[in-house]
């Protein structure tokens, strides 16, 4: 019987120096079944008037799992909450467009003609092509019978002058035109001296003249009819055509 006594004492033992070696174990797991053994142990001993060893180390040991499965932790055990996510990187900000500085359709990179006026047909280097107009020099008109370039019209051919310098592989002609006043060869001659005063002009401005070919266009072409003073006044301009790119 002794023996049986010390068993039950020394599994109770064994259950408390365990539980306190382990920190995993919690203090209730130990004090609980500890409280639970003395428990029964005086349930056997005073209720049952008995002091037989084997029965008080059993009350002990049925003391001892009672209060044990009566303290255990039914909670789900503590969990470490998950990090959260990293925020996600921002989208990269869209590349810019490629540059088309003059309008033409072709961009800047591919572009070997980049100051072409507005509405000029291109090829695909962004040249102007052959035939097309690269600038027709409107508000510089002339006074009848004259080929003098005024003062007043010089920013307007500085804008020829702008075109040119753009389009640096352009030739053109600079055709000069008149109205139908006066006969057909004498208008002949006062368009090419009108074209000739432009080409000078633009060669005073910087303009390669291997690049300028003045052409006289005399009454041949007309932009108005000429049947009045204003219609007269657009026919008398100058136009640079292109002839190689």
């Amino acid at each position: 019987m002794r023996n049986m006594s010390r068993i039950a004492v020394l599994a109770l033992a064994a259950v408390f120096a365990g539980g306190c070696a382990n920190q995993e174990i919690k203090p209730t797991q130990v004090i609980c079944p500890l409280l639970g053994a003395v428990a029964g142990v005086g349930f056997v001993a005073g209720g049952l008037d008995s002091t037989d060893e084997a029965a008080l180390a059993g009350g002990a040991i049925v003391g001892a799992g009672l209060a044990h499965f009566l303290c255990k932790d039914r909670t789900e055990p503590y969990q470490q909450p998950a990090a959260p996510a990293p925020a996600p990187k921002p989208a990269p900000k869209p590349a810019p467009p490629p540059k088309d500085s003059d309008g033409d359709g072709v961009i800047d990179a591919n572009d070997e003609c980049p100051g072409t006026p507005a509405g000029v047909k291109v090829n695909a280097k962004g040249c102007p092509e052959v035939g097309e107009k690269l600038i027709t020099l409107e508000g510089i008109n002339f006074d009848f019978d004259k080929a003098t370039i005024k003062p007043e019209y010089e920013s307007i051919l500085d804008g020829a002058v702008e075109a040119l310098e753009g389009n640096p592989s352009v030739h053109v002609t600079v055709e000069g035109h008149t109205d139908s006043r006066g006969s057909e060869a004498y208008n002949q001659k006062l368009s090419e001296e009108r074209a000739h005063a432009v080409v000078q002009y633009l060669i005073r401005k910087g303009i390669d003249p291997a690049r300028l070919s003045p052409v006289g266009r005399g009454e041949s072409a007309p932009v108005r009819p000429n049947d009045s003073e204003a219609n007269m006044y657009k026919n008398r301009r100058v136009e640079l055509v292109v002839t190689k790119n």
